[in-house]
C-alpha cells in the first residue's frame, strides 16, 4: 500500500494496484493520470514521448483499466512520478467494446468525482475491481449495468436509502435521503411512481439485471434521476461530458 510520509526527505518508492479514472495533458511532454488505488486517490506524471510511447500509453491507461504501478513519491507533493506500469488484471473485452468503452467513460468519470481525496478505503476498491471484472466477462444482458453500479456503490459512499421504510404512496425526499408521506416544502423528491420505480431499481444486482426490460428513455429518466440524488450530496458533480455518449446506448 502506498504510504503518504510527510517528514522523510528523500524519494520513497512505492507499488499499488490502481485503476485508471482520467488523463488530462499537462504539457507537451507530459500528462496527469489520476487513479484511484488500493490506498486512495493519487495523481501521477507520466511522460508521453514518442509515438509508440503515446500509442501504448493510450492502450495502457484507457478508462477502468486496472494497472500495477511503481512510483516515485515525493513528500508534499500532490502529483508523484511513475516508474513502471504494467497490466494487473486483463480485461479482453471492455477496451474494445465500444458500448463497454462508452460506459467506461462515463464511470470513470463519475468515480473521479465521487473518489476525490486521498483516503483509504478497501470495500470501495474492491467493488470497483470487482464490478469491472464482472462487466469485462459479460457477454449479454448488461445494458442496466451502469445503473446498478451507481446504485450499489450508493451503500459504500453513505448515500444508500433506507428501502425498510417504504410504504405504498410515499415519495422520497432525495435532499434527506428518507421516504415520507408527506410532500416536502422543497421541489427535490420523486413523485410516488418515481418513488415505486426507485425501489424496484434497489432491487437490481449484476445477477439479476437483465431481468428488469427498460427502453432507452426509461433507462435515460433513471440515470437522471439517480445523478441528480447524487449531485444534492456530493460537490462537484455539475454536469458529465460522457453522459450524452451513453444516453444514446442501448435501445
Amino acid at each position: 500500500m502506498i504510504t503518504f510520509a510527510t517528514q522523510v526527505r528523500t524519494t520513497m518508492y512505492k507499488s499499488c494496484t490502481a485503476i485508471v479514472l482520467r488523463v488530462t495533458k499537462y504539457n507537451d511532454k507530459s500528462n496527469i493520470v489520476d487513479l484511484y488505488t488500493d490506498a486512495g486517490r493519487i495523481s501521477i506524471a507520466v511522460k508521453t514521448g514518442g509515438s509508440r510511447i503515446k500509442s501504448s500509453m493510450r492502450m495502457l491507461f484507457r478508462p477502468l483499466s486496472i494497472l500495477r504501478i511503481e512510483m516515485a513519491i515525493r513528500p508534499h507533493s500532490a502529483i508523484h512520478t511513475i516508474r513502471e506500469a504494467t497490466t494487473a488484471i486483463p480485461l479482453s473485452d471492455l477496451p474494445y467494446n465500444p458500448y463497454k468503452q462508452a460506459t467506461a467513460f462515463f464511470l470513470a468519470e463519475f468515480l473521479s468525482r465521487v473518489t476525490d481525496g486521498g483516503s483509504e478505503d478497501r470495500l470501495m476498491f474492491d467493488y470497483i475491481v470487482q464490478s469491472i471484472m464482472w462487466f469485462d466477462n459479460c457477454s449479454k444482458g448488461y445494458a442496466n449495468f451502469h445503473l446498478v453500479f451507481l446504485l450499489r456503490i450508493s451503500q459504500l459512499l453513505g448515500l444508500k436509502p433506507d428501502t425498510g421504510e417504504y410504504r405504498k404512496g410515499m415519495v422520497f425526499d432525495m435532499r434527506n435521503a428518507v421516504f415520507t408521506s408527506s410532500l416536502p416544502s422543497h421541489g427535490d423528491y420523486l413523485t410516488p411512481d418515481e418513488t415505486t420505480a426507485l425501489r424496484q431499481l434497489m432491487r437490481m444486482n449484476y445477477d439479476n439485471m437483465w431481468l428488469f426490460r427498460m427502453n432507452r428513455e426509461q433507462r435515460n429518466d433513471c440515470l437522471d434521476a439517480i445523478l441528480r440524488y447524487y449531485s444534492l450530496h456530493i460537490t462537484d458533480m455539475s454536469h458529465l461530458k460522457s453522459i450524452e455518449v451513453l444516453k444514446e446506448l442501448f435501445d
